[in-house]
């Protein structure tokens, strides 16, 4: 018996070698290419080969015969180049002369002596674009074809099953095996496009399992926290987190097919009814819900700038720490939460969501020597209607008193911080009261920013040193909700703002414009030691009618032109107070009285040229 074996086994070997040295810069023989014989050629002839066959089959129309639902037989010609498919022309031609060729001597021992004796045929390598594909199928077959629709779930107040519906659909195992065929020149007839019914895989009677969990998880609540800010999964949004499939088919398909390097995914098709509609989770719509909490929740640190130039502060940014969400653990939890063999029927659940802080950094010793690090107080206003120079004059009043440092035990002056107020110092003339008429003035607005840094010395629990109320109420600072009374006038030097910092360490004034909005900020930047402020809502009362209007004329308007620059204001008494505790004790407990005087509307009459 061994020595018949080697009596067979030797003399294949011995031609092994045989063609080893005969075909050994040349295709092995028995070996075919796109259908057709290319023994003995060297592989630059083996390429040319591929490419002219290649240009040939890529120009040329293939035949699709369309054998419709109702028996019908319908021709449709498509070239292959329309199809989406290309061939690897190198690659082809390189795999058929490596034929026998591996390295391995004992596999291309085999494949030499099956060359010899069966042949071999070397597949084309060819990259199909199966969108291209489908979209061109689908087009021949369009009116032909629907898609079998499976029994699933939807939600619409309660969760209900919709039924299955059948369909046709087209055989592409089928097609894919005929054009691979095309491709590889091992056959040159038409291709067969068959449609058949597609049944569905689910029916209705196999959704009980899947509705049941549905229903268990709509009683659900779940809700995401962190600090004051909540994130609800409820309802519609919670099922959006379920996806459906048939059973053993999670992926959606059930095979793939390949022609050369692409691969064809295969749907079912011609379902028979036996599987149940099974429920998990939706992996990539959680991530989007996570990526959207990401979003609201992550924050970057900033690190603490302070740089001083002329005595004030120039730069100024107080550390504000970062934080940033866990979105693999968030992920986890909400993925484990809504898990269908974790539902139960208990109602809410509430998940903390993980977040870490990155701690901001304070830049430098003179921070930390005068305690400016954190927001103690802030004082908004708004100037809305103001003519072009009040609105210039809020602007540069604001940016005069932006970056005052006062020390622990000092006083703020409003009038020493903003400097002189005249057109020798930059102020454009608007209109301001006068001996009880409204003229032009240089400076005037800049009540608008005394008003608004008194509303943030009182934000911040300081005393308030020296105060007064105008002397009739003033639109601008009534805009937005705000109360008569919350106002503060300056005329330098007899009229002045103070408030003084009793806190252990130095504090910082810094103003916001922003002129799209009209709206001035003053934020005092200190450090906090534990005072709370409660300001009550001004009682207003005593209220007196508005005089008749006022007529004024201005040389500085064309003649005939009527501007009005005041309006009128009924005169009032305001009342508010203020209370700043610091734990049990009462810092200050103190009441603010105004009382406007009625005013006028006023009318500018242009007697100008």
């Amino acid at each position: 018996m061994i020595y018949a074996l080697r009596f067979v086994f030797l003399p294949l070997v011995f031609l092994g070698l045989i063609a080893n040295f005969y075909f050994r810069d040349k295709v092995l023989r028995g070996v075919n290419v796109v259908g057709l014989d290319v023994s003995g050629i060297s592989s630059d002839a083996v390429l040319a080969i591929v490419e002219e066959r290649s240009r040939i089959f890529i120009g040329s129309d293939i035949l699709f015969l369309v054998h419709t639902p109702d028996g019908g037989l319908r021709e449709v010609a498509l070239k292959a180049s329309d199809l989406g498919i290309t061939v690897n022309e190198e690659k082809t031609a390189n795999n058929a002369y490596s034929y026998g060729r591996s390295g391995n001597f004992a596999q291309d021992s085999r494949d030499r002596i099956n060359s010899f004796i069966n042949s071999h045929n070397v597949d084309t390598v060819a990259v199909v674009d199966f969108s291209e594909l489908s979209k061109k199928i689908d087009d021949i077959t369009a009116g032909d074809t629907q898609p079998a629709k499976n029994a699933t779930i939807t939600f619409d107040r309660e969760a209900k099953v919709i039924e299955e519906k059948p369909g046709m659909q087209v055989d592409k195992v089928k097609l894919a095996q005929d054009l691979r065929d095309r491709v590889n020149g091992t056959a040159t007839g038409p291709v067969d496009v068959y449609i058949l019914p597609d049944l569905p895989v689910v029916s209705k009677d196999k959704t009980d399992k899947a509705l049941d969990k549905v229903k268990r998880l709509n009683n659900q609540k779940i809700v995401l926290a962190y600090g004051v800010n909540t994130w609800k999964l409820s309802g519609n949004t919670l099922l959006s987190v379920l996806r459906f499939y048939p059973k053993l088919m999670e992926n959606g398909y059930v095979s793939k097919f390949s022609i050369g390097e692409s691969a064809l995914v295969v749907k079912s098709f011609g379902g028979n009814l036996d599987s149940e509609l099974e429920v998990s989770v939706d992996d990539s719509y959680i991530r989007n819900y996570v990526s959207e909490i990401a979003d609201s929740v992550d924050q970057e640190k900033i690190d603490a700038t302070l740089v001083f130039e002329g005595g004030k502060v120039r730069e100024f940014k107080p550390a504000q720490d970062g934080q940033k969400l866990d979105s693999d653990t968030t992920f986890k939890l909400i993925a484990d939460a809504v898990s269908v063999e974790n539902i139960s029927a208990e109602g809410n659940l509430t998940i903390n969501l993980p977040v870490s802080v990155v701690r901001a950094k304070i830049a430098n010793d003179e921070i930390n020597s005068l305690g400016i690090k954190e927001l103690i107080g802030r004082g908004v206003s708004y100037f809305a209607g103001s003519i072009p120079n009040r609105a210039y004059n809020v602007g540069l009043g604001a940016s005069r008193i932006n970056g005052t440092i006062v020390k622990s035990g000092e006083v703020f002056s409003f009038n020493k911080s903003v400097g002189e107020v005249s057109g020798a110092t930059g102020y454009k003339q608007a209109y301001v009261i006068s001996s009880g008429r409204t003229v032009l003035d240089d400076g005037g607005g800049i009540c608008q920013v005394s008003t608004t840094v008194f509303r943030a010395a009182l934000a911040s629990g300081l005393p308030i040193v020296s105060r007064t109320a105008h002397a009739y109420r003033v639109g601008y600072y009534e805009q937005r909700g705000f109360k008569p009374g919350m106002d503060a006038t300056v005329w330098s030097p007899s009229v002045d703002l103070v408030f003084k910092n009793d806190t252990s360490h130095a504090i910082l004034v810094q103003t916001l414009i922003d002129n799209s909005n009209a709206k001035l900020e003053v934020d005092i930047y200190g450090t906090g030691d534990g005072r709370k402020v409660e300001i009550s809502t001004p009682v207003v009362s005593n209220f007196k009618p508005a005089p008749p209007d006022v007529f004024q004329d201005d040389p500085s308007l064309p003649k005939g032109t009527k501007k009005q620059v005041d309006f009128s204001a009924q005169g009032a008494t305001s009342i508010f107070g203020r209370k700043v505790f610091k734990g049990d004790q009462i810092l200050i407990d103190e009441t603010f009285k105004s009382v406007y005087r009625p005013w006028q509307a006023v009318f500018l009459i242009g007697t100008g040229g």
